[in-house]
């Protein structure tokens, strides 16, 4: 089906013969970028923009986040998946919080895991070292990078649990205030820590002056951590989850990524012929926002840490359960409780980046703190800010996500690629919490089943179902006679405004055909893609 003209964009996608990268901030990408021109590859490029991004946009994604990629060699066949989520610390217990995981401060941190990412993806494929990748970043943060308009807005949001700790103030409101937009924030701590990063490799992280840091803080803040919990850590190295669309084959994160959930929604939309339907229509809304809630109250039931629980993935993922799955799907009702099928029965915030290189080289790759600002603590002395990743988990005893010591909680980051006959169509990923493989979901359908280009299917309107509120939210850009005809249908509906920021898609195409480079980057923020 084509597009309808309805829906195209008057931005044209980037379009280059040889490379291409895109990231959520424009000095990442153009780092990026001035990697693959000096001859660096894909992995390189990535990994450099990686950096500079966690120095420039800090409220997104920082060194002490955690990271998920899936890359893909020119000379494979198959991408591998970089799962560099870290565990909570060993020694805490159930009986060390009360009804709630605490949002910031120590206790809500995990290891972190990206500096042992950026590490292996760099001595696995690529062709240049350590310590020229983070040579942008350590000059960023030494020099000091002007702050964006976005970025002084979440430290101003965030201002008030980053002044609960010295070091997070001291990083963050140098003044005692939030910096202002255009003022240059400098982060010399967070310099000195990517230097030992640059030149010592990640044990400098891991068993050096970092790990000595954050063990001292815990001592003194209340924290768990432990030399043994930095130590022991490795990120995993495993084979993508995959699944078939239309004759595609999609390939994603494996657990504990919620990567599955794109899979799953696909394969329950499959049986619906998306294609003859318009796009904005409220029967494909209708259908897509309850292939979401199906997929969504599996992971509820069945998913946590694979190293803890056994998961029923291949089941989750099977033809035969997505039409269980489908068969509960009323066509005009919205379900207003939706349980988790048996597959026994059958057979906060992120930066995503992408590059491919001219030789063919690919990778997605996400990374982040979770929700704005992490846990809002900063270790003393490194300039690092930790993740939040801890609020991944449940209290809840029956579930299979229930937090214990040394494990890992479901993580929302997830990257994707779509091939067709052995050969890379399209790779890409989203920022965005729970809404990141609803916006997958979104793009991949509105390319395969709409016909878009990929600029204008990042440009599209969006829907997204509220896991917590059970709405409906769509951008007040569908036809008002399409919210209607939901709200007969029971969906609760929720306006939200035209190019809202729940999640910022980026990604790149390759034309089958000709070779090309095909970049896109989301409207609802300030990123970036460049090629040539």
């Amino acid at each position: 089906m084509t597009a309808n003209p309805r829906w195209t964009t008057q931005r044209p996608p980037v379009i280059g013969a040889r490379a291409m990268i895109s990231s959520g901030h424009p000095l990442a990408t153009e780092a990026g970028l001035r990697t693959l021109r000096s001859g660096g590859n894909a992995f390189d490029a990535v990994i450099t923009a990686a950096a500079v991004i966690a120095v420039v946009e800090p409220g997104t994604n920082h060194v002490g986040g955690d990271v998920f990629a899936l890359c893909l060699p020119a000379s494979a066949e198959d991408p591998v998946a970089i799962n560099a989520s870290g565990p909570s610390p060993a020694g805490l217990t159930l009986d060390d919080f009360g009804d709630e995981i605490p949002p910031v401060g120590l206790n809500a941190a995990t290891v972190p895991g990206a500096v042992r990412a950026w590490e292996t993806i760099l001595d696995r494929w690529g062709s240049m070292s350590l310590a020229d990748a983070l040579g942008p970043a350590i000059e960023y943060a030494h020099g000091g990078v002007p702050v964006d308009p976005d970025t002084a807005q979440a430290i101003a949001n965030a201002g008030p649990a980053l002044a609960q700790f010295a070091a997070s103030a001291h990083s963050f409101l140098p003044t005692g205030a939030p910096p202002r937009p255009g003022s240059l924030l400098r982060q010399p701590d967070l310099a000195n820590t990517l230097r030992q990063i640059a030149y010592g490799g990640a044990d400098a992280f891991y068993e050096g002056p970092f790990a000595e840091a954050l063990v001292r803080a815990s001592s003194r803040d209340g924290g768990a951590f432990t030399p043994r919990d930095l130590a022991a850590y490795n990120c995993e190295i495993l084979p993508p989850l995959r699944a078939y669309y239309r004759g595609l084959e999609v390939l994603e994160q494996p657990l504990p990524s919620q990567g599955f959930l794109l899979l799953e929604q696909l394969n329950i939309a499959e049986g619906f012929e998306m294609s003859t339907l318009e796009f904005g229509s409220a029967d494909v809304l209708h259908l897509m926002a309850e292939c979401k809630k199906a997929a969504f109250a599996d992971r509820l039931a069945h998913v946590g840490d694979p190293n803890w629980s056994d998961i029923p993935i291949d089941r989750l993922l099977g033809k035969e359960f997505a039409a269980q799955r489908r068969m509960s799907i009323d066509p005009v009702r919205a379900a207003q409780h939706v349980s988790a099928g048996d597959p026994s029965a059958v057979g906060g915030d992120t930066t995503a980046i992408s590059a491919v290189d001219e030789a063919g080289n690919a990778i997605t790759f996400i990374q982040s703190v979770f929700t704005s600002f992490g846990s809002c603590y900063v270790v003393p002395g490194t300039g690092v800010l930790l993740n939040n990743r801890m609020r991944g988990f449940s209290l809840d005893p029956a579930s299979p996500n229930v937090f214990h010591g040394g494990k890992r909680p479901i993580h929302t980051l997830n990257t994707f690629m779509v091939k067709r006959e052995d050969q890379l169509l399209l790779l890409g990923s989203s920022p965005g919490g729970q809404y990141q493989v609803q916006t997958n979901f979104q793009v991949i359908s509105n390319v395969f089943d709409h016909g878009m280009h990929w600029q204008a299917a990042i440009d599209a309107p969006r829907w997204y179902h509220d896991e917590d509120t059970g709405d409906l939210m769509l951008e007040d850009r569908f036809d008002p006679a399409v919210i209607t005809d939901l709200e007969n249908r029971g969906h609760s509906v929720r306006r939200e405004a035209p190019f809202s920021v729940y999640s910022r898609a980026q990604g790149v195409m390759l034309d089958p055909d000709t070779g090309a480079r095909i970049g896109a980057t989301d409207p609802r923020w300030h990123g970036q893609v460049l090629g040539f």
